[in-house]
């Protein structure tokens, strides 16, 4: 059996060296420690790899968006890593456009909480139009990225001792046609 963590397997590993046109990019993913990162490290690891290729953001916004539909489920969830990390909170607008545009190939729940732990208000004003959209998987967001405590996420500690403000993102996604939403309402609940 393997473990989430291998999900970032040699193969996958070469692949994005190849389209990010690096050769030894996973020699360079795999230095020292590899074997011993959990998870959640072994993507920072990749995101921080990608950071030596990549331009900054926002000049990174178009390969992000190359990248990420060739990279489609868990393991993409380093491209919103790397803008969580390299965005900067003037880049806020663009970097939260970015995610949602993003989140349809892995998830960006976990990327949008720094924004959301720097200006709650504005990040639930964005939450909430999004429980609007035509994309199940930006609904979605607005409910797991607001979770006060989403596993393998950075709590949030004024929604765990006020949740109320993120009701109206609830209340908006209750009956979502999507049961992939619905689900994520009710984790979001059960927080």
């Amino acid at each position: 059996m393997s473990l989430i963590k291998d999900v970032f397997s040699p193969s996958w590993l070469d692949r994005l060296g190849e389209a990010v046109d690096v050769p030894d990019f996973r020699i360079r993913v795999e230095q020292g420690d590899w074997n011993e990162l959990a998870f959640k490290q072994r993507v920072r690891r990749v995101a921080e790899t990608l950071e030596t290729i990549l331009p900054s953001f926002p000049d990174s916004i178009a390969e992000l968006e190359r990248l990420a539909p060739q990279f489609t489920g868990l393991p993409g969830i380093v491209f919103p890593e790397y803008v969580e990390r390299t965005a900067t909170l003037a880049d806020w607008t663009l970097a939260i456009e970015t995610l949602a545009k993003l989140t349809p190939h892995s998830t960006s729940e976990f990327a949008v909480r720094r924004f959301l732990l720097a200006d709650q208000e504005r990040f639930l004003e964005q939450a909430f139009k999004w429980t609007r959209s035509d994309d199940e998987h930006v609904r979605r967001l607005a409910s797991e990225g607001t979770r006060p405590r989403l596993p393998w996420g950075q709590a949030i500690p004024r929604l765990i001792a006020d949740p109320r403000p993120a009701l109206p993102i609830l209340d908006a996604l209750l009956q979502d046609p999507s049961l992939y939403v619905r689900k994520s309402v009710a984790n979001h609940l059960n927080d």
